[in-house]
């Protein structure tokens, strides 16, 4: 993906990539820019040095391309806080993983507002491994735990843990789901209305913390190792799963499925190397990551 010399100080910070290769990366790009221009030139330009057709045109999309991903880049890099306290966790009514209900307590953290688009991961990875590609503001799919895993490292983050998700996901309301009886088409893309397909985050309303696409569109990787009869004797306080297993967690149900499936205490497992077209991600942070 092209990026430009106009790429700001601020909006590579937010990215946390490195000094060098951030140094690197400006470098390279404003020599494409200057030899694309110089190239072009001398090819097209006539005998009087008129202007050169289609070259400041070109360029103009260019930029304005460039514009566009670094105002989305800053969209997409929102973080909200999740005040520490208590919640229910689990499920009496579900099935048997959900269960029992229990309380547990969980101190402050930062969430990604969007799960992690394809315009954001490949931006930070340089590789685009979803299979619905060329939607750079739609999730980014058919990721792995261990991909998920070192895109949040990259950007000195990390994965929620399967409590901090649930917390995060209702939104200081206690049910199943934040929406609370409203319509969820209003609220989530599943099997209903979603052609078949994910979409771009945030089309949306959000839960009541300001977090979209917490239910549908992608399924997301937590930190845990999942266990069924994990609940049973779970720890109260910042629980972050089983000390080993064969598969990892995930939350939030995904495009194809139905509404009922959507539940916020829902838990999905898959083995950590698994890539699925409705699989993905967000981060979660200890401070707020610029």
């Amino acid at each position: 993906m092209m990026k430009s010399q106009e790429l700001s100080n601020k909006s590579l910070q937010t990215l946390a990539i490195p000094r060098a290769k951030r140094t690197f990366a400006k470098i390279v790009l404003a020599l494409f820019v200057f030899l694309f221009g110089q190239m072009t030139a001398m090819t097209f330009a006539d005998e009087g040095g008129g202007a050169v057709p289609g070259v400041e045109e070109s360029l103009k999309q260019l930029r304005d391309k460039q514009d566009w991903e670094l105002n989305q880049m800053d969209r997409l890099g929102e973080k909200v806080l999740i005040p520490a306290g208590e919640f229910t966790m689990g499920n009496s009514e579900g099935l048997d993983d959900q269960q029992p209900e229990h309380t547990v307590y969980v101190g402050k953290f930062y969430m990604d507002a969007y799960e992690v688009t394809q315009l954001q991961y490949e931006f930070v990875m340089e590789k685009n491994p979803s299979y619905l590609k060329n939607c750079p503001l739609c999730p980014v799919e058919k990721v792995t735990y261990h991909q998920a895993k070192s895109y949040c490292e990259k950007l000195g983050k990390r994965l929620p843990t399967e409590a901090e998700w649930e917390k995060a996901a209702k939104g200081g309301i206690e049910g199943n789901f934040y929406w609370n009886g409203d319509n969820p088409d209003e609220f989530a893309w599943f099997g209903n209305n979603s052609d078949g397909r994910p979409h771009p985050v945030g089309e949306k309303k959000p839960n009541p913390y300001g977090l979209y696409d917490m239910a549908g569109n992608v399924w997301e990787w937590v930190e845990d190792w999942y266990d069924a009869d994990y609940y049973k004797n779970s720890r109260k306080r910042n629980p972050t799963g089983p000390k080993d297993g064969e598969n990892r967690v995930i939350r939030g149900g995904g495009w194809g499925y139905l509404p009922e499936l959507l539940s916020h205490t829902h838990r999905g497992n898959h083995p950590p190397g698994t890539r699925h077209i409705d699989g993905g991600f967000r981060c979660a942070s200890d401070t707020r990551i610029h």
